[in-house]
């Protein structure tokens, strides 16, 4: 009975001990755990904390994508100089916010900076007033607006990009062809991309270049050794919808100008055989670069020449 007993004894200890070990281990581990957490919250408490300015990448719709590119440049950059960025740009083509609200937007955020994507060069929101701070620096890209009051615009060189231009299409022409340029614009940058373009494809015999205003004036329309070139966005646009509905894709080439939602659908159709557009990534980096060096000098380069990044049709 006795023998029994003390049996009995050592198994409820037994069990005891377990249980009392087991307890132990979950309330250990659940201290470990919460102890980590706090040790995560308390670094990301910090690392929030550090960050002292907000920049703000905005534009329209139609550039979401190019934007959206801009925006990674940019974050890449931002912790080197304690700096969170945001991306504001309208949820759909449906939102008809204006250039105009999107700054006053910014403005309302009390943005430290904003890098703004102009659609056309007579394009002139107003700048408006931080509640702290006398005036938001704006850095632009897209078109240049010779009164907007940007501290700095990142665009293209115009005869660089004409000669890059110039050299894509000759890979076109190996043979030889017609060129045929459109453009409806008398302004100095086209002139000065138009001029670049001839310039180049000057030197080859086998190439006829010839400045239209619109597509109909091409008298070999149909040949399939002719190339088209625009040298805006919305010209893009509009001749690659106007060739599509008069040819079958393989029977002409068409090399644009931009990098919105709507031509890189235009390429992926075929019905542009290659978009000529800034490289938007590079863009962001140098546009914080840039609204830091206005910062601490109270000036920043003007004119920055941005790179130029060429995507062709798949095949």
């Amino acid at each position: 009975m006795e023998k029994k007993t003390a049996r009995l004894v050592k198994w409820v200890l037994s069990i005891f001990s377990f249980t009392a070990l087991l307890i132990f281990s979950i309330i250990f581990y659940a201290v470990f755990l919460y102890s980590r957490a706090r040790i995560q919250n308390q670094n990301q408490y910090n690392a929030s904390d550090n960050l002292l300015y907000h920049v703000i990448i905005t534009g329209s719709y139609e550039n979401q994508s190019f934007l959206s590119e801009v925006y990674k440049g940019a974050s890449k950059l931002a912790p080197a100089y304690k700096t969170t960025v945001d991306l504001h740009v309208p949820e759909s083509q449906a939102d008809t916010e204006s250039l105009q609200e999107l700054l006053n937007y910014c403005s309302f955020l009390n943005a430290d900076g904003i890098i703004l994507y102009l659609d056309s060069s007579e394009d002139t929101p107003l700048l408006l007033e931080r509640s702290d701070y006398p005036k938001i620096p704006i850095i632009t890209t897209g078109q240049f607006s010779p009164n907007m009051q940007q501290i700095s615009f990142i665009g293209t060189n115009n005869w660089e990009l004409g000669k890059k231009i110039a050299d894509e299409t000759q890979s076109f022409l190996p043979e030889g062809g017609s060129v045929y340029i459109i453009s409806e614009s008398n302004d100095l940058n086209s002139n000065t991309l138009i001029s670049s373009i001839q310039s180049a494809l000057g030197d080859n015999q086998t190439i006829n270049t010839r400045v239209i205003e619109n597509i109909i004036q091409a008298p070999d329309i149909g040949q399939r050794n002719n190339i088209f070139i625009t040298l805006t966005e919305d010209d893009t646009i509009s001749n690659a919808q106007m060739l599509s509905e008069l040819f079958e894709p393989e029977s002409y080439k068409l090399i644009g100008f931009g990098g919105n939602e709507v031509c890189q659908l235009y390429l992926q159709k075929g019905w542009i055989a290659e978009l000529v557009s800034l490289d938007p990534e590079k863009i962001g980096e140098t546009a914080i670069m840039e609204l830091f060096e206005y910062r601490r000098k109270g000036y920043a380069n003007s004119y920055v020449t941005a790179d130029v990044k060429i995507i062709r049709t798949q095949k």
